[in-house]
């Protein structure tokens, strides 16, 4: 009972958040509808008058008798009325109605006009017009029940049809009701809106969830990053230890250092299957996180085409990685340390070179990174998206592991497939996948939530300090 309860919680719970995703679609929608229906109803649609006449269908003289009314009498009139409510309608009513105002209109625009309400059980017959002009919906109802009561005559020969009440002129119209028109498509704007957000999230054919990963790369989720709104640094797993993107850093650590039980993983490579989903970011914070746990680390930007780490720390990219490749520079002579982590060096990519897959898979590219693994406990690598170049692919051959970056609700299931397929091919040793910018209470966020005895609860306070970039 507590477990269906919990699944149920979370299913509310995913359903608001996909809600608030799109919720200025929502209320853009309800804006549109309520914009759209003041200015049809105010400016567009022309105001619509109605009024009517009443008319009594009495007991032909011919059947009176004194001042005694009968059962029959009454059914007589009642059924009277149904035939006076045609004859009302009738061309030779309307006709001449039209002729006696000197309209200049047809007997079916007219007919539309004019319309019989025969009140029910009674003897009432009501007349009723409705026109864009309120003075002449009231002299058509007038003269329709002059027209008709002297047809009354010419046909029945008899005067038993008496005017109750003659027709006024209506001082407000009965339509356009703008104010009910403007509640009623802000009602339908809503409705839309709630309908068209769960339709594009039902079409949408990006990573969303672990289940995804799992679903469609048969990959293990071992890091939920999540989103912040406002994303003034990069760096915030050294500038604020006690985030809870630092902490989702802590648990990533953690997750790489189990991932591998027989073989220490020293040497990974982080990337993506397209541009612009975080792995530069990742890489920086992961790197810095590992550096905080007091293991000597080297970040290594080998974006020899884009290269993002000098600006996420700030660095001059004159000198780099390409140096050491092409053999006029050594790995000291190149190497940044981050400020007060003596443990912590980064190693920008360096001048970008004509030919960078041919560098990666370079024999010197091979012995850089022996000898940088007999220097550094870890390594830590940033490269270009696997599915836009193949440099991801080569170098995954010749380290440890690989992990790929999949933003959520950017990453679309194509692209990261086929950028998996592409390691799959070259036997790369994919460790798993990080979620990246996930919505900060969704669902893949909320599950690994959980596992903060991964990080920051296992780690001593003076093992994080506060550091800035230089």
């Amino acid at each position: 009972m507590e477990r269906n309860e919990t699944m149920e919680e979370i299913s509310l719970q995913e359903l608001f958040f996909i809600l608030r995703k799109r919720l200025w679609m929502i209320i853009l929608l309800i804006v549109i509808g309520i914009v759209a229906a003041g200015l049809v109803s105010f400016y567009v649609l022309k105001p619509e008058y109605q009024t009517f006449t009443t008319l009594m269908v009495g007991k032909p003289k011919d059947y009176q008798v004194e001042n005694k009314i009968e059962y029959n009498d009454l059914l007589l009139n009642q059924r009277l009325v149904h035939t006076y409510g045609v004859l009302v309608q009738s061309r030779d009513v309307s006709d001449k109605v039209i002729e006696n105002l000197g309209l200049d209109m047809s007997f079916d625009t007219f007919s539309n006009k004019v319309s019989v309400n025969l009140v029910k059980d009674t003897e009432i017959i009501k007349i009723q017009v409705t026109d864009n002009d309120p003075v002449l919906a009231t002299d058509i109802a007038n003269e329709t029940a002059a027209v008709f009561m002297d047809s009354v005559k010419k046909f029945m020969k008899v005067e038993n049809v008496q005017v109750i009440d003659e027709a006024q002129v209506p001082k407000n119209p009965i339509k356009p009701r703008p104010m009910l028109n403007i509640a009623i498509a802000g009602v339908l704007g809503l409705m839309f809106g709630i309908f068209l957000v769960f339709l594009l999230e039902y079409l949408d054919n990006t990573i969303k969830t672990h289940e995804d990963v799992e679903k469609y790369l048969q990959l293990s989720v071992i890091g939920a990053i999540p989103k912040v709104k406002n994303d003034k640094t990069k760096l915030i797993s050294l500038i604020d230890p006690k985030s809870p993107i630092t902490e989702a850093f802590r648990t990533l650590r953690t997750n790489i250092q189990f991932s591998s039980i027989d073989k220490v993983l020293k040497t990974i490579v982080i990337t993506s299957s397209t541009p612009n989903e975080g792995k530069s970011t990742v890489a920086a914070n992961l790197a810095g996180t590992i550096a905080q746990g007091d293991k000597k680390v080297l970040l290594l930007d080998c974006d020899l085409r884009k290269p993002k780490v000098h600006k996420v720390f700030g660095l001059d990219n004159s000198e780099g990685l390409t140096n050491i490749l092409v053999g006029n520079k050594t790995l000291e002579d190149v190497a940044y340390k981050y400020g007060n982590l003596e443990n912590f060096s980064i190693i920008t990519s360096g001048p970008i070179p004509p030919n960078p897959a041919e560098l990666i898979g370079s024999k010197s590219m091979k012995s850089f990174l022996q000898e940088a693994e007999e220097n550094f406990d870890m390594i830590i690598i940033d490269t270009p998206p696997v599915g836009v170049v193949t440099d991801s692919a080569v170098l995954s051959t010749i380290v440890d592991g690989i992990i790929i970056v999949a933003s959520v609700g950017q990453t679309e299931v194509g692209d990261i497939t086929r950028g998996k397929g592409l390691l799959d091919k070259v036997k790369s040793n994919i460790i798993g996948t990080v979620l990246n910018k996930v919505p900060i209470g969704g669902k893949s966020y909320y599950k690994y939530g959980y596992y903060k005895y991964y990080g920051y609860y296992g780690e001593e306070d003076n093992k994080r300090g506060k550091r800035r970039a230089r």
